[in-house]
Parts: structure tokens; sequence; C-alpha cells
């Protein structure tokens, strides 16, 4: 599920996340599987278990890929 974090304890290491249903998912710093930093806003995928919110990953955008489309002219000369 996506959601956004809605506020983080750094006391309490607790938090609770907004998901695109409008419901509010409470956590612990435990289910937090990114090397980033908690922030409130933070657009996060997570799993739903026990109405709590569990494994917990920063939302990146895809990568964007680009490709490269060359066109040749090339005329024979005798």
């Amino acid at each position: 599920m996506v959601g956004n974090i809605l506020l983080f304890n750094k006391e309490t290491k607790e938090g609770e996340i907004v998901g695109v249903d409008n419901k509010r998912y409470y956590f612990h710093i435990g289910e937090w599987l990114s090397s980033a930093s908690i922030k409130a806003g933070q657009k996060v995928n997570y799993k739903i278990v026990d109405n709590e919110a569990r494994n917990i990953i920063i939302d990146k955008p895809l990568s964007a890929k680009y490709i490269l489309h060359l066109k040749i002219d090339f005329s024979i000369v005798e």
C-alpha cells in the first residue's frame, strides 16, 4: 500500500502513516526498512498487518530511462 508519513516521534520511536484510503496506520521504527531518516510527508510503501504498517520503505519514483535514436544519412559517391 502507498501512503505518507503523517508524524513520527523520535523519543517513542513511533509514528503514523496516512494511506491512500485515508486511514491512519500506527508503526514502530522497527518496521522502517530504509536507510534514510523518517520525515513527515515522505511517500512510503508498506504492508498492513493487524491494522498496523509493516515493512515500510520509501517510495522512490522509477528511474528515467533514455532511448537514443540516431539518424544516419549516407550516399554513395562514384
